[in-house]
């Protein structure tokens, strides 16, 4: 019986990739780099700043510390003008709470935008458990937060769904002995080889979430 179900957040949840690129174009253009399109932001929207640096940085020339914390600084700036949830997650945390399935976030991302964010959506308080990228735990691919989260919940590994867009969640999954879901609507790169990520499961809408745990039921 699944009993939790459990998100990434970036290209999963919420749609954040509008206010990282703008963040990283406003990086570049401080820098007087050249700025990148929204379709080539968006691959790697879910792979983290350091993916967003590598884009027009060198970090054996550049200083990729200070580099982060300016994009982090205008990220905080920018990151309320466009977060939306995927369309069909707000009907799926609806499902999960009439059925009584608590749900949280398992991220990379720091804690300090998570909570903002949450907060903008008016889910900071449905959302059961949250463990994020700085809280001193290993982030993925490792699979200690989500061994942390069942825990933490009090719950088998085999209670559980993760729903994630990108490679470090399913192996995160796999290896906590997680049934790991790709989302495939999110932040895939287009040459991404989906089929050798060996996802317990594919879908292409989070509508496609309460057949699925019918049927592990």
């Amino acid at each position: 019986m699944i009993k939790k179900v459990l998100f990434d957040l970036d290209g999963t949840f919420i749609d954040t990739a509008h206010d990282l690129v703008k963040s990283a174009n406003d990086l570049y253009k401080s820098f007087k780099k050249h700025s990148i399109s929204f379709e080539e932001g968006r691959e790697i929207a879910s792979d983290g700043i350091k993916a967003f640096l590598n884009l027009r940085f060198d970090e054996a020339t550049d200083d990729f510390p200070s580099l982060t914390a300016e994009f982090i600084k205008i990220y905080k700036g920018n990151i309320l003008n466009n977060p939306v949830l995927f369309d069909g997650i707000g009907e799926l945390i609806d499902f999960l709470d009439d059925k009584k399935i608590g749900w949280g976030i398992i991220t990379n991302k720091h804690r300090c935008f998570v909570e903002i964010i949450l907060k903008f959506v008016n889910l900071e308080k449905r959302c059961e458990i949250l463990i994020c990228g700085d809280d001193g735990i290993s982030p993925k691919p490792s699979p200690d937060m989500m061994i942390s989260a069942c825990k933490s919940l009090e719950i088998h590994p085999e209670e559980v769904i993760y729903l994630g867009d990108a490679h470090k969640d399913i192996i995160s999954a796999k290896e906590a002995n997680i049934f790991a879901i790709l989302a495939c609507y999110g932040y895939l790169k287009k040459d991404d080889q989906i089929d050798n990520w060996e996802a317990d499961a594919l879908i292409n809408h989070p509508s496609e979430i309460p057949a699925l745990i019918e049927k592990l039921d």
